[in-house]
């Protein structure tokens, strides 16, 4: 629960820095394969994205009927992953391994370059510069809502949601990690804007979803009305 209501914080904090830059470049137009148009101007933004919208609402309806028929059980989806061609690795330390490469517990996108090195050597001890998607974690104890946070992210990418391209999610885990989080953004394209807002509405998007799920199930709906209550304010 500490995990979300963090999340949301410094999502609150990322989003008002990027309201705050003022695009100061040519007129750009992007289009990504779920047909979320972003029209960007010198001083405007248009998003044309209904069919995403109703794209979105579909496959969150699946992951709700995945989830219910599993009884929330966290194992369950861990199976339902594995049977679908994703591997699930269980590894001693594996939150102080992933930290190296600013990486958490759960679903892990496909990387590139040092950071596939890294988890190649780690986890199959072999020599590559790329790595699938999969997911890492110590074996341990599973969090349901936390698990059920990764399931969703996995979906989505599995389904060709934007945001969990290589570049948005290096530039997303640079802006949350930095220590110069202003001067980084500061930096960035428009493009690369567009891609590191794509990816937070995703996890913002998983973290709504735990939490409705989570505040309409028996034995949980207190625990949650406190995050609800501290999150309340957040406008995503």
């Amino acid at each position: 629960m500490e995990f979300f209501i963090k999340f949301i914080e410094l999502y609150k904090k990322i989003n008002l820095k990027f309201k705050l830059f003022k695009y100061r470049k040519y007129i750009n137009s992007t289009q990504n394969s779920n047909g979320v148009k972003n029209i960007i101007g010198k001083d405007y933004s248009v998003r044309f994205d209904s069919v995403f919208e109703e794209r979105k609402k579909e496959i969150q309806k699946e992951i709700e009927n995945i989830v219910k028929s599993v009884k929330n059980n966290p194992y369950k989806l861990i199976e339902y992953i594995e049977e679908h061609g994703t591997k699930v690795y269980k590894i001693k330390n594996a939150n102080k391994i992933l930290a190296v490469i600013d990486e958490t517990e759960g679903f892990i996108t496909p990387k590139k370059g040092i950071k596939a090195l890294y988890l190649n050597f780690i986890i199959n001890k072999t020599f590559s510069a790329a790595f699938n998607e999969c997911f890492i974690m110590r074996d341990l104890a599973v969090d349901p809502y936390y698990t059920i946070h990764q399931f969703y992210n996995w979906y989505a990418f599995k389904s060709g949601f934007a945001g969990y391209e290589y570049e948005a999610q290096e530039k997303f885990k640079k802006v949350i990690y930095s220590k110069n989080r202003k001067e980084d953004i500061d930096t960035l394209s428009i493009a690369d804007i567009l891609a590191v807002k794509e990816a937070i509405h995703r996890d913002v998007e998983a973290i709504n979803f735990v939490i409705n799920l989570a505040k309409n199930t028996d034995g949980t709906k207190q625990a949650f009305q406190k995050i609800i209550k501290k999150t309340s304010s957040v406008n995503i």
